[in-house]
């Protein structure tokens, strides 16, 4: 006896089977997806906090800034590695790199003296110094993850061992078993400091805004003769 289905029933058949398919493909995809994100690591970036910078009329007694150099971070040298980035990318200085300066033999920060030796032999006309601190991290996405609450504290130091300018940088980190997308993170970065670039003070830096600061000096003023400011009131370091 040959049974005769119908065109329409082999039709329906088909259909149902690809429906089926694309939904296991689909629920396949949806799982490939959700590993990959209890597993990437991820960074944000919050407002810059409690930020100080020297008043104009002290900054000319220090001259031109035309090289920064960046000195290894306490607790997290990626960032100091970041940070290089981003004056490179932002401003007109020469930089020294971490890695350049560790050559140096940096031991500290509190010592005028001392910075004014790592200046002299790195040839920056100021230092970046930089510290992450934060709290314990705390588990997350079941246990998969651990994300920590973090702050960065950056000072930035003339050769003369004069506070330029101060900020706190929070942010925050999710880790996971896959590292950090090092690209993703320093252009994050880029564009988190460009947009506030003003309040932190580093539109005062490199070369392209002192020739527009220098418009606004008195006639006459010769930066070759300028002479350090012998004392400038400005909080300290310490956080």
């Amino acid at each position: 006896m040959i049974l005769h289905i119908p065109r329409t029933a082999i039709l329906g058949l088909l259909l149902l089977s690809t429906l089926a398919l694309q939904g296991c493909l689909g629920i396949v995809w949806l799982g490939t997806v959700g590993i990959d994100v209890t597993r990437t690591s991820d960074i944000e970036f919050q407002s810059f906090e409690n930020s100080w910078e020297l008043a104009p009329q002290e900054r000319q007694h220090l001259g031109l800034v035309k090289s920064i150099a960046i000195m290894p971070f306490v607790g997290d040298p990626a960032m100091a590695q970041r940070w290089t980035a981003v004056f490179r990318e932002m401003t007109d200085l020469r930089v020294v790199s971490p890695s350049d300066a560790t050559r140096y033999g940096i031991a500290g920060r509190e010592q005028t003296g001392l910075v004014q030796r790592m200046s002299a032999e790195s040839e920056a006309d100021c230092l970046l110094f930089g510290r992450v601190a934060g709290q314990e991290p705390q588990k997350s996405f079941a246990g998969l993850k651990e994300r920590s609450s973090l702050r960065l504290y950056l000072h930035l130091v003339s050769a003369e061992g004069t506070l330029m300018w101060k900020t706190e940088l929070p942010f925050t980190m999710v880790k996971g078993a896959k590292d950090l997308d090092e690209e993703m993170v320093t252009h994050a970065l880029l564009t988190h400091v460009r947009a506030q670039a003003n309040e932190i003070g580093l539109a005062e830096l490199g070369a392209r805004n002192q020739r527009t600061a220098s418009r606004s000096l008195p006639n006459g003023f010769d930066y070759q003769m300028a002479q350090p400011s012998p004392v400038v009131e400005r909080p300290s370091w310490s956080n």
